[in-house]
């Protein structure tokens, strides 16, 4: 009975983690606070590309040497605690040289913006393997898809108040970047909390392997991805989902430069992309349950390839609402799918290393904003969209070929079984 209470509070705690990480994350928007923010003080096109860059692939880079640096250890939370407080540092930082600065050294205040962004995106990454492993040893396959679609869907409720508080501050009588300035605040206080909240779990000892130098790990990659067919298809997909998303840090300031769309707007298209994303996460989870987490990655393809499709045509800010909502889908399926195949084709003894490999090659795609802001200015956002379709669409092309990936995924409900 004691066992089943402590398995019952790591799994609210997770979903704690999640929820509060969601309603957090809307404050700090990539595209739809942080790039008009960036804008209003001045910073360049491939500047505003480079937010997502380092969020994403700040996160993703140091994993692969993280999980050989814990490979051998069976209890790995501690790292998360210390990550936890660089991170939460680094987001108060950011939050008081705001209310500091204010729009006297608009340079100066880009620079500590986007510093304290990649410290804080490098810690969450090295907190990602010990996570990640964590979160594999206390959720059961068979409700792994109830647990992201709970951690999504309940956050999502705080990000539709997030979003329709972001609206009000910036309709408010505040001054630029004061009215900014609250809305990291509150970003901030959640994002401590979410960070918090996961390192009360109870970690139980895992599986420890002896570690090899690094060098000799990196020299393995080659072999595995050769041998490991189901591995290789995987990080193609999602390297290409990934590497489509290069536009996305461009749609809020298209709806605000070329759709003449008010600021307060972006605070509605929250709601918008929030709303979607609980509907999506609610409808998803039965189907990650039950092993169809290959499906589940198709339809968030489906979406993210449609996503730039509608910013081309949508000629109307009060309907470009519907490109956050594809986009909101389609990550939404995409992040659970993701996941629960990693899980399902990571050997238990190896899954550091595969969610550390995993986790640094996917950080060349995000890259990928970096070069779309550079070539903004030569080709225009119509272009753009067109090369995000293209992309999205080979990898939805890709994603029909899983019929191994498929199978494990099924296996993982029950791991006891030969068949």
């Amino acid at each position: 009975m004691r066992l089943q209470r402590v398995k019952d509070r790591n799994f609210w705690l997770g979903v704690a983690n999640g929820v509060l990480v969601n309603g957090g994350e809307a404050f700090l928007h990539s595209a739809l606070v942080l790039a008009p923010f960036l804008t209003l003080l001045g910073a360049p096109a491939i500047l505003i590309g480079l937010v997502p860059a380092l969020r994403v692939g700040g996160g993703l880079l140091p994993q692969l040497f993280v999980a050989n640096r814990l490979a051998d250890e069976p209890l790995k939370l501690h790292y998360y605690h210390f990550t936890s407080v660089v991170r939460s540092a680094g987001l108060i930082i950011l939050t008081v040289s705001v209310f500091a600065m204010g729009s006297s050294n608009p340079s100066v205040l880009i620079a500590v913006v986007l510093l304290m962004v990649t410290i804080n995106a490098v810690a969450g990454g090295i907190s990602g393997v010990p996570f990640a492993d964590v979160t594999a040893k206390v959720v059961p396959h068979a409700r792994l898809g109830t647990f992201w679609v709970l951690r999504n869907s309940i956050g999502g409720l705080l990000a539709l108040g997030a979003g329709l508080t972001l609206s009000r501050v910036l309709d408010s009588d505040l001054a630029f970047p004061t009215n900014y300035g609250v809305i990291f605040a509150i970003g901030t206080v959640l994002l401590a909390v979410a960070y918090a909240s996961f390192s009360l779990v109870k970690e139980p000892p895992g599986l420890a392997t002896i570690r090899r130098p690094l060098l000799s790990t990196v020299r393995d990659i080659p072999a595995l991805l050769r041998n490991d067919l189901n591995l290789r298809r995987f990080l193609r997909v999602r390297f290409l989902g990934l590497l489509a998303l290069l536009a996305e840090p461009f749609y809020g300031l298209y709806a605000l430069d070329k759709l003449g769309a008010p600021e307060s707007a972006m605070g509605v298209y929250i709601m918008v992309a929030t709303g979607a994303a609980i509907v999506g996460n609610f409808a998803l989870r039965s189907a990650a349950n039950r092993g169809q987490n290959v499906t589940i990655l198709q339809v968030g393809l489906v979406s993210m390839a449609l996503t730039p499709l509608a910013a081309f045509f949508i000629g109307d800010w009060r309907l470009f609402g519907a490109v956050f909502l594809l986009s909101a889908v389609g990550n939404a399926a995409v992040g659970i799918a993701g996941w629960n195949l990693l899980y399902a084709l990571a050997p238990e003894a190896e899954r550091g290393l595969y969610i550390g490999l995993s986790n640094t090659v996917l950080t060349l795609p995000s890259l990928a904003p970096v070069i779309a802001g550079a070539m903004l200015p030569l080709i225009g956002m119509p272009a753009l969209f067109v090369v995000a379709f293209l992309i999205g669409l080979t990898a939805l092309a890709f994603a029909f070929r899983f019929q191994e990936l498929r199978a494990a995924d099924l296996k993982a409900l029950n791991p006891s079984s030969d068949d």
